[in-house]
């Protein structure tokens, strides 16, 4: 029996202790619910301070992701050499007065870096361009050549790219996006046909697949012709890029080569700045994130903020409660209550309370970046994680303003709450 009573001594402690819980919880529900006005009246600085942390983590979230997302089209293992960085955090009178990228460039990196797997130069413009009677206007030119297709995200669909023959010779071939192979040739073939390019006619050699959208404009409405073809046709000091295919392992090796070739190209003496920007896409990922977080952190304190607020107000209306029930506290005492008993009761309350208001502020966060991102281009995106988190923080907020209170009732005099009125 002894040893019977040692094995179950365990199991009996642990239903003591759900019992007690059942019953802490119990108590906590009845007075949450018998005080439902004031609980909600106590929940509602928790509420806002929640919604406003939801919103926000919300759309930087959704911003972070999306700005992610749009710029995979330039590449993972894709360089832009320009002649200013793509990013450059307002500090752009630092880099007004650089020469732009040239032909010359290219020429040498073409020579010199080795370990390069494509060198493409890049002009774009607007132009209109036209099929039989359709006409689509502001339609994005792209000037390149041969190298293009391995340098870039672009993707064949029917048909072929430029070649290096087409390239060299300037002839009048194009290679179209998939929006203006379906608004120029509703579902006919395009490939032979020959379509207006501002005031040139082009062969039509291939399509390509469809890219979707970044930031905002369509990846898919453009066309792309011979890289010298473009230059006699909108001119020859238009700004222009480099785009530069790597090997993914060995993306730092090539920057450092490219640096090497075109500081050599322009002459620049040691010890000078370049007079170039390298872009890479999850450089601009870090900048941007960078700059986001920063950002966030400020509408973090904005909602933490509000979250003290409610959290005071929490324990203000804990401690009016405390006053109101102190003759329950006393006849529970009296009946043979802990003060831990006590203690968790209004600990449980407390957290209860926040945890509703938790609870509404999510939902009303979520929903609310959701009506924004339907209403505005600002996406929106928030993961389970951080639901719970809004929920289980507020409940921690709760437990932090709700010790006082508690333990203002677990303290008190049984014999002297019992003659409270």
């Amino acid at each position: 029996m002894a040893v019977l009573a040692i094995v179950l001594r365990p199991f009996v402690w642990l239903i003591a202790v759900l019992v007690r819980l059942r019953a802490t919880f119990g108590t906590a529900i009845r007075g949450v619910i018998t005080n439902r006005t004031r609980a909600f009246l106590s929940s509602l600085g928790i509420l806002i301070g929640v919604t406003t942390l939801m919103v926000v983590v919300s759309m930087i979230q959704g911003l972070q992701r999306s700005f992610t997302d749009q710029l995979a089209s330039l590449g993972a293992n894709t360089i832009y050499v320009t002649a200013r960085p793509f990013m450059h955090n307002g500090n752009w009178w630092a880099f007004r007065n650089r020469p732009p990228v040239t032909i010359k460039d290219v020429d040498a990196l073409r020579a010199r870096a080795t370990i390069l797997h494509a060198v493409a130069p890049v002009s774009s413009t607007q132009t209109d361009v036209s099929f039989g009677s359709l006409r689509l206007d502001s339609v994005q030119v792209r000037g390149t050549t041969a190298e293009y297709i391995d340098a870039s995200t672009l993707v064949v669909d029917d048909g072929r790219f430029l070649t290096q023959v087409e390239s060299e010779m300037n002839e009048a071939v194009v290679v179209i996006g998939s929006d203006v192979e379906k608004q120029l040739f509703r579902g006919s073939d395009p490939l032979g046909q020959r379509i207006i390019v501002g005031n040139e006619r082009y062969r039509v050699i291939g399509t390509l697949k469809e890219q979707g959208k970044a930031f905002g404009q369509s990846l898919d409405n453009l066309v792309i012709i011979p890289f010298d073809r473009f230059r006699n046709m909108f001119g020859s000091k238009r700004n222009m890029a480099i785009v530069i295919a790597a090997d993914p392992n060995q993306m730092n090796a090539a920057e450092e080569q490219i640096i090497e070739v075109l500081r050599r190209s322009r002459a620049l003496p040691a010890g000078e700045d370049e007079n170039f920007a390298l872009n890479r896409q999850e450089q601009m990922v870090r900048m941007f994130r960078e700059q986001t977080n920063n950002l966030f952190l400020v509408f973090i304190m904005v909602g933490g903020i509000a979250l003290l607020v409610g959290g005071i107000g929490v324990m203000n209306i804990m401690l009016v409660a405390v006053t109101e029930r102190t003759r329950e506290i006393g006849v529970r005492r009296a009946l043979g209550a802990r003060r831990l008993t006590i203690l968790g009761q209004f600990l449980t309350e407390s957290m209860l309370v926040t945890l509703i208001g938790g609870g509404l502020g999510t939902g009303a966060g979520l929903g609310i970046a959701q009506i924004i991102s339907l209403i505005s281009p600002a996406p929106a995106a928030a993961t389970i994680e951080v639901a719970l988190f809004g929920v289980a923080f507020s409940g921690v907020v709760g437990l932090l303003f709700g010790v006082w209170p508690a333990y203002q009732a677990a303290t008190l005099d049984p014999i002297e709450s019992l003659r409270y009125e």
